[in-house]
């Protein structure tokens, strides 16, 4: 019994995974950014191993060249579809957002570090509160952002029940989804396709 109830388990994870890796080519409402800016929108899953080769392949040229020359504006949507632990670290994530909204992108960078290679859980509260001690902010700040993101139906909670159900309104199957004002990245995985939708929509 325990060995169907495990090969149950792996099956499920695997049709999870599968939805991790290619783009969905559903239509997507355009979205901008602050002041007219185009804006960027990862929908995603700290949990997905292909999300992890965006974070390591694009995301630090995307914020040298757009994001900190305030070009663009990036927004991770965080799908927590990859098991019940997925929803942990996007509680967290919307936690440090509220609290120090700069110090985001690099709690993102951290918690896609300590994914492992293999599909086991590995989002614990242990693991998020390890992160958000990197954060340099203080002591009262760290506080306040572990109590919202443990505390059932604060502002974190709510926040990752959003971004869930965005998802699911816009017709979101896959992770990573890159959406640049309503056109999704057929390549998601290389700086160049970025750069030429960007380069783009800022020569108009």
């Amino acid at each position: 019994m325990k060995k169907l109830i495990a090969f149950l388990m792996m099956i499920s994870m695997t049709v999870l995974l599968s939805a991790c890796g290619d783009t969905s080519d559903s239509e997507q409402q355009a979205e901008k950014g602050t002041n007219g800016k185009p804006k960027i929108v990862e929908y995603g899953d700290f949990k997905c191993p292909y999300c992890k080769k965006v974070e390591d392949q694009v995301l630090p040229q995307l914020k040298k060249d757009y994001l900190d020359q305030d070009k663009a504006e990036y927004e991770f949507v965080n799908m927590a579809f990859l098991g019940k632990d997925s929803i942990i670290g996007s509680r967290a994530g919307h936690a440090v957002k509220e609290e120090t909204p700069e110090q985001y992108l690099t709690f993102q960078h951290l918690m896609f570090e300590q994914q492992p290679d293999n599909e086991k859980p590995w989002i614990t509260e242990k693991i998020v509160d390890a992160q958000i001690d990197e954060l340099e902010i203080s002591s009262d700040s760290k506080a306040r952002i572990k109590e919202n993101y443990k505390t059932k139906d604060s502002k974190a909670w709510k926040a990752a029940k959003q971004d869930q159900q965005r998802a699911e309104d816009q017709g979101i199957k896959k992770a990573p989804t890159v959406i640049i004002e309503g056109e999704t990245l057929d390549d998601p995985y290389h700086y160049k396709a970025y750069q030429e939708q960007l380069d783009e929509i800022l020569e108009k």
